[in-house]
């Protein structure tokens, strides 16, 4: 029997804004809950939240990063948490890693689930000598990923915060994102429009409005095929969730290990 799952990633925004747009949040979840979700931008309170509005999956319980930066939820009918660790790729924010967890299915299907949030281009340290940070840190995660998953099974979702260069290491790592592996291109992701934010459209650093881009991913290599892949358009009441677009992709297991 083929195993097939649907999986999420999702950046959450932080905290801003989240009054205005918390019954939202609940909604996505509560219509459309992934088998497999990965989350950036993590607080706390949004934390909390998944928890109730995902009550069949679990995620990891742990302290740092994995409460401020990232966590990995899944469904407890479907898989069996085995291990998981956060490893340092590069990444400049505080706590912020490579986040992973090793599942099982019931059939023995073994699944490395794994996400990160690569350095924002506009930070200080890169924009004080231009060298962009993220292409190193992709070929982290992709060695990183090559030693923990092997020739297994093995997801990486990620916000990439670029166009380009990092995408391309991946790549060349031996991962296919959801969309190419079905002959497509992927729609924008990033930012969603209306938005529930006040004041202009430029950022702090310059008053140009930030590109419609796609920037938020799910990787896969391994004995995996995907099936669908979509870019998530979801308001409640007329509020989106988030400043980002989810990115939903289904996926089945070709081989499984007893």
């Amino acid at each position: 029997m083929t195993s097939t799952f649907v999986a999420m990633t999702y950046n959450l925004w932080s905290e801003f804004y989240l009054d205005e747009r918390r019954a939202a949040l609940e909604s996505l979840f509560t219509i459309r809950p992934p088998d497999l979700l990965a989350v950036q931008e993590l607080r706390p309170v949004t934390r909390d939240l998944l928890d109730e509005v995902l009550p069949e999956h679990d995620r990891i319980d742990g302290e740092a990063g994995w409460a401020t930066q990232s966590n990995l939820w899944w469904r407890r009918d479907l898989f069996t948490k085995l291990d998981h660790g956060a490893e340092d790729v590069g990444i400049l924010s505080p706590d912020a890693r490579l986040f992973w967890v090793r599942l099982r299915t019931p059939d023995g299907s073994e699944l490395l689930f794994s996400t990160a949030h690569l350095t924002w281009p506009g930070h200080a340290d890169e924009r004080a000598d231009h060298v962009n940070r993220r292409i190193a840190q992709a070929r982290a995660i992709g060695a990183t990923l090559e030693r923990l998953a092997g020739d297994g099974a093995c997801l990486f979702t990620v916000d990439i915060n670029d166009i380009g260069p990092p995408q391309w290491e991946l790549g060349n790592a031996g991962f296919l994102d959801s969309f190419t592996a079905l002959g497509r291109h992927s729609p924008v992701t990033h930012p969603v429009v209306p938005t529930v934010a006040t004041g202009p459209i430029g950022t702090r650093l310059s008053p140009l409005a930030s590109p419609p881009k796609a920037i938020d991913w799910i990787f896969a290599r391994g004995p995996l095929a995907a099936r669908t892949s979509e870019v998530v358009d979801f308001f409640h009441d007329g509020r989106a969730p988030s400043d980002h677009y989810p990115v939903v992709a289904t996926y089945s297991f070709t081989r499984h290990h007893p």
